[in-house]
């Protein structure tokens, strides 16, 4: 990973204001703050010697002095932010994604932990109200195979309804709320109002079996009334909303799912260690997606949460239903791994690993927080648009330039021939030219933009790449590791390239370091990358002399630039591209293009 982060990352780490610029993508409402206590206990036993007797594996209100009384005598507990909305911003925020959390805690030492401990995860809680009582609490319970809570909220820090207005969702396109804001009366009539003042779209947890059995005519009506977009259950819960026994009969759960899909745009019953299965609104077809496999599941805390979290992940980068899925349940995988609903490094590591692939998981691990969600950021937007030809190239020549014609040209040809994604850095110049042409052709584009490009400034410059296939970038880090991953070839069918247009000083920097990765074998592609340096008039002749003057001294072998090709023009590019992978090939072409080391041998 260090060979694809560099030097960059000591300076994106060390920015006082290293976090990605953009506004709040979501807003989740957690109208009681809690701070969770979390015990594990051996077995039944160990449970009931707590006073524990009823209903094991469900959620109960108890009083203060309840929750007092069991951390005495368990002896042993850890305590963090808690409660299912504050679970799903975190997860979120892990994910990269801008999210506020909106409710109210109390001025104590758990309140102060909550906003803190939030704050620190990357959530925006600058709406969590502090107010002079006490903090809600919750002791969590974890025994092999089962989870039972017992939660303190009476007397405690609580939003009003009248509080939560559309500012709260101010530009964010989601609202998320847990069936758990029933208990406060009129909130959840509240939430869909201020969705609706702020354009947002409502999603909906339905938090427990317990909570849909004491608010089931409620929760019907607010879902009947269809302004729920998107609706989560686990299985239990599913039979609940249509008042069915938990566990009757298989079926109870796609009964369930019918219920929801009726009256909702997506309905999602999450079913346990069997994975989960979603439909869509005037849709027969249930996918059904199975669970992770190879997890070691550690404590059930918080995976409903967390698979909240992924699908919602997945549905803001415009992911396909059963991509929602798996990357709930991938995320509802790793959390499982560990104890309580707080991910860790590791399970971030395992998550984007699956999400991603083993670099993403080293670049997750190994990171700043800022450079991390920059990085996942490109990596969404690379899995969305597909890997293809990056090009590089000058961001100073112009219209006027003689090389500007050319690239758009061959921009134009290249994309019609791979019909693959045309990636560059978003910039001016030579990237603009390229792009230009694989519009021309209707072919797909992307960009991995950064403030500034030599002598322009390209934050301020309106884009020429659509809205939805760009991303912007602080760090010079991060934006070459994407550029890089952009052109890496996982699939036989994957046609890439790097393509390098006449280009300074940014130009000759990114292709040393690719040059490098492939000379280590870092680059991480599984199967072979062309790279084509442009050679327009003579540009890149002095180059090449350099490096056969390094390969006459030792310091390098010709050999070791075998992936490297030398073409004078834009048929010797095509020629190339066609014969790495099987294509037709223009007669005669051929002779424009040569190895880079047959080239220094010849010069």
């Amino acid at each position: 990973m260090g060979d694809r982060l560099g030097l960059a990352l000591d300076l994106a780490s060390s920015t006082p204001d290293g976090a990605a610029s953009s506004g709040v993508e979501i807003v989740a409402l957690q109208p009681i703050a809690i701070v969770d206590h979390l015990l594990t206990v051996s077995d039944e036993g160990s449970l009931r010697s707590l006073g524990v007797d009823d209903e094991l594996g469900g959620s109960h209100r108890v009083t203060l002095e309840e929750v007092r009384r069991i951390l005495a005598e368990a002896g042993e507990y850890y305590s963090r932010a808690g409660g299912s909305a504050a679970n799903t911003t975190r997860g979120l925020a892990g994910f990269g994604v801008h999210a506020r959390l909106v409710g109210a805690r109390g001025q104590d030492e758990w309140g102060v932990l909550f906003s803190s401990s939030m704050g620190r995860a990357g959530v925006d809680v600058s709406r969590v109200l502090a107010k002079p009582v006490p903090t809600a609490r919750c002791c969590i319970l974890s025994a092999p195979g089962q989870r039972t809570m017992r939660t303190a909220i009476a007397g405690s820090a609580a939003l009003d309804p009248g509080e939560l207005d559309a500012g709260s969702c101010a530009g964010a396109g989601w609202l998320f709320a847990s069936a758990y804001a029933a208990y406060i009366p009129g909130m959840l009539d509240a939430a869909v109002r201020a969705a609706q003042a702020a354009g947002a779209r409502l999603a909906l947890d339905l938090a427990s079996f317990e909570v849909v059995r004491a608010f089931r005519p409620t929760l019907r009506a607010l879902l009947e009334s269809g302004a729920v977009a998107l609706c989560f259950a686990n299985e239990d819960e599913a039979c609940e909303v249509v008042g069915e026994r938990r566990g009757a009969d298989e079926g109870g759960p796609l009964r369930g799912l019918a219920y929801l899909a009726a009256h909702c745009d997506t309905a999602v019953v999450t079913l346990g260690e069997r994975g989960c299965v979603v439909r869509s609104r005037g849709s027969d077809v249930v996918h059904a997606q199975p669970a992770c496999t190879g997890v070691r599941v550690v404590d059930a805390t918080g995976a409903g949460d967390l698979f909240a979290a992924g699908f919602l992940y997945g549905t803001l980068r415009g992911a396909a239903l059963p991509r929602c899925a798996e990357i709930g349940c991938m995320a509802g995988g790793a959390v499982v791994q560990t104890l309580g609903a707080e991910m860790t490094n590791a399970t971030w590591e395992w998550l984007h690993s699956r999400l991603h692939g083993e670099l993403a998981g080293a670049v997750v691990r190994d990171s700043a927080a800022a450079v991390q969600q920059e990085l996942l950021a490109c990596y969404a937007l690379i899995e969305r648009l597909g890997r293809g030809v990056v090009y590089y190239g000058s961001a100073r020549l112009r219209r006027e330039s003689p090389h500007w014609r050319t690239a758009v040209q061959l921009g134009e040809q290249v994309a019609r021939l791979l019909g693959s994604t045309t990636w560059s850095g978003g910039g001016p110049g030579m990237m603009e030219a390229a792009t230009e042409g694989a519009l021309a052709a209707g072919g797909t584009v992307g960009g991995i933009k950064i403030s500034r490009e030599a002598g322009t400034s390209v934050r301020t410059a309106a884009s020429y790449l659509p809205a939805d296939a760009q991303v912007y970038c602080r760090f010079l880090a991060p934006r070459k590791v994407a550029l890089v991953d952009c052109a890496v070839r996982p699939g036989e069918a994957d046609r890439t390239a790097y393509v390098f247009l006449p280009g300074g000083l940014g130009t000759m920097d990114e292709l040393f370091e690719l040059l490098t990765l492939a000379q280590l074998g870092k680059l991480g592609s599984k199967h072979p990358v062309p790279i084509i340096l442009c050679n327009y008039d003579g540009f890149y002749t002095p180059l090449m002399a350099w490096l056969k003057a390094c390969d006459g001294s030792g310091v390098l072998k010709a050999a070791e630039l075998g992936a490297l090709l030398v073409a004078d023009d834009n048929a010797g590019v095509l020629d190339a591209l066609a014969q790495h992978y099987g294509l037709p090939r223009a007669p005669g072409a051929h002779a424009s293009v040569r190895a880079a080391a047959e080239w220094m041998q010849d010069a």
